[in-house]
């Protein structure tokens, strides 16, 4: 409400209010016989109250008007039960604020939406080719010739770094593109799959403990590598861990001392959600004599599930910026600051 609208709704409304109070009182003076003036009193002042919400409420600037049910009955309230001080100091307040109005300083801090990567300035990168290609791939507005051509480029690259972004890449709608996907998928598992086939049959004729240890070894790190790189997921993801850990255990028994696959037991715990027996595996494979920097980022790992991040923390910092590889040193350079 502006300050000359305000002045002259004020003025006549101030009157009118101190008026019906006076009346209030005058009424409760002259109560009939027979009544109680307490209670009479405060009947005709509820009553008085809420026709002076109605009209108080009108004052307010707009965004206090809103729950409109709440504000009437807070003003209500406080002329009800404070008669003539509490309108007197709310009509105070809002001619003081239409004089007056307060300076809002702009909020320093607002929220953002989350950024989105723009798959169509990859181009204009000079690093990363993988990373181009596979941002070309999943950009629908780019022509179906230049996303087969990233397809056919990445099919060379690990299954590892490329299984997850071929495996959604099955529901694409270009037909071409679905197909090449499943193809570069089925090629991958069928190799490792007719690995497992070849060396399950020669377990079978195996008769010597070496031999059995060095097959059932050589099963387990194929069955694992179906988990490494992304080609098998949900019950048969969760079978072929089974499968991975019963021989990596069948090769143990014959030969203990293999610190190689308590490394393997210890991430395939890890992969199942078992930090606890994952750390045992690991420091059994440490004793072994299992270089110990290439235990490192597996034992942060069994430390960070377990909570222990203080730990964690200490571990990378002990492998160092150096030491690191590529794809872990931001998580030392993360967790040694």
């Amino acid at each position: 409400m502006s300050k000359p609208i305000s002045a002259i709704v004020s003025v006549p409304l101030f009157a009118g209010y101190v008026l019906v109070e006076y009346l209030t009182y005058l009424s409760v003076v002259h109560t009939p016989p027979g009544v109680d003036p307490l209670l009479a009193g405060f009947t005709v002042q509820a009553l008085v109250a809420l026709v002076q919400a109605l009209l108080l409420r009108q004052l307010l600037p707009l965004r206090y008007r809103e729950p409109r049910l709440w504000t009437l009955l807070l003003l209500w309230v406080l002329c009800t039960f404070v008669p003539l001080g509490g309108g007197l100091v709310l009509l105070a307040s809002c001619i003081w604020a239409a004089w007056f109005p307060g300076v809002r300083e702009n909020n320093l801090l607002a929220d953002v939406p989350r950024p989105e990567f723009v798959t169509y300035l990859v181009s204009r990168v000079s690093h990363g080719g993988g990373a181009r290609l596979q941002a070309r791939l999943v950009n629908t507005q780019v022509s179906s010739t230049d996303r087969l051509t990233a397809l056919v480029a990445i099919q060379s690259m690990p299954t590892r770094t490329t299984g997850t972004l071929l495996r959604d890449l099955l529901a694409d709608p270009i037909e071409d593109v679905r197909l090449i996907a499943y193809g570069t998928l089925d090629q991958a598992e069928n190799e490792i799959m007719q690995k497992i086939f070849t060396t399950g049959k020669a377990l079978e004729q195996a008769q010597e403990d070496n031999e059995r240890h060095a097959i059932n070894r050589r099963l387990a790190e194929l069955y694992f590598e179906l988990v490494y790189q992304n080609l098998v997921q949900g019950a048969v993801y969760l079978h072929t861990l089974e499968q991975a850990d019963r021989y990596a255990r069948a090769a143990l028994a014959t030969d203990e001392k293999d610190a190689a696959l308590w490394l393997i037991r210890g991430r395939l715990a890890l992969a199942e959600g078992r930090p606890d027996e994952a750390g045992q595996y690991m420091e059994r494979a440490l004793e072994l004599g299992f270089p110990r920097e290439r235990l490192i980022p597996w034992l942060a790992e069994v430390a960070f599930l377990r909570g222990e991040y203080g730990q964690t923390g200490q571990l990378l910092a002990t492998l160092g910026n150096a030491a690191a590889l590529p794809t872990l040193k931001p998580t030392v350079t993360y967790w040694s600051s």
